[in-house]
């Protein structure tokens, strides 16, 4: 089975850290790790980090996380954008 790459978006609740949404990006490993090299964040996740942005791999049923980063409102706005337009163009031109 073919490995499926996605961005997970995280915030730190009094439960933990959940999931409240997520990028399906396809099987494109180039595709998904330039995209996610190109979002805004910083690599270390401190105690009080809020929202993080996750890139997996789901493989037969079994997720594996690759990196994360830890963001701010503002970053995760703009990353957003980012990953929406990067998949808008590559579902658009694959077909």
């Amino acid at each position: 089975m073919e490995s499926e790459f996605e961005i997970s978006l995280n915030m730190k609740t009094s439960r933990g850290m959940e999931t409240y949404a997520c990028f399906k990006l396809g099987n494109d490993k180039k595709f998904a790790f330039t995209l996610f090299a190109s979002l805004h964040g910083e690599d270390a996740i401190l105690r009080d980090s809020i929202i993080t942005i996750d890139l997996i791999k789901r493989e037969n049923g079994l997720l594996f996380p690759l990196s994360l980063q830890h963001c701010s409102y503002e970053q995760l706005s703009e990353n957003v954008k980012i990953v929406t337009r990067e998949l808008f163009k590559k579902l658009n031109l694959e077909g």
